[in-house]
């Protein structure tokens, strides 16, 4: 039973595109999906959960679910739909089901962007900071750079 399974499983990852929700049983589905959510939550390190979206998703997969993530941080920015469109070049049907997901009854989706979008923003602030630092060092170490370093206004 154990081997079927993982047969079926092997058949259905690799038939991935063709399959359609209703061929598997509601009971099998959620076993399948279980099992992912499983391996998903116990990977620990940033490394360990890259590695193993690489190897499971392919490029493709991988910018649509990115994709997905860029829409719902537009939509928070208060971007409207056509906006969104236009940069992202994705289907008006893409951005109202992240809509729906983000604005849904679960306030965790938004929360984790939000929080996001924070983190991005402090390290983008401390890149900063760190490139400023360095060029004031290395213009600071000549003279004729500190002429540079003034007209830049650093």
């Amino acid at each position: 039973m154990q081997k079927r399974r993982e047969l079926d499983a092997k058949n259905i990852l690799k038939n991935m595109a063709k399959i359609k929700i209703q061929q598997i049983e509601k009971r099998e589905r959620y076993e399948i999906i279980g099992d992912f959510y499983d391996i998903v939550t116990n990977l620990k390190a940033k490394k360990e959960v890259i590695g193993f979206f690489m190897g499971l998703l392919t490029p493709s997969e991988a910018l649509m679910l990115a994709r997905r993530i860029q829409i719902a941080t537009m939509l928070l920015d208060k971007k409207g739909y056509d906006e969104i469109q236009k940069k992202l070049k994705v289907g008006v049907s893409t951005i109202i089901t992240v809509s729906r997901w983000l604005y849904g009854e679960n306030e965790q989706f938004q929360k984790q962007i939000q929080n996001h979008k924070k983190r991005k923003k402090k390290r983008d602030e401390e890149s900063k900071q760190d490139n400023r630092r360095y060029y004031n060092s290395v213009l600071d170490r000549y003279p004729g750079h500190r002429l540079l370093k003034d007209i830049l206004g650093l």
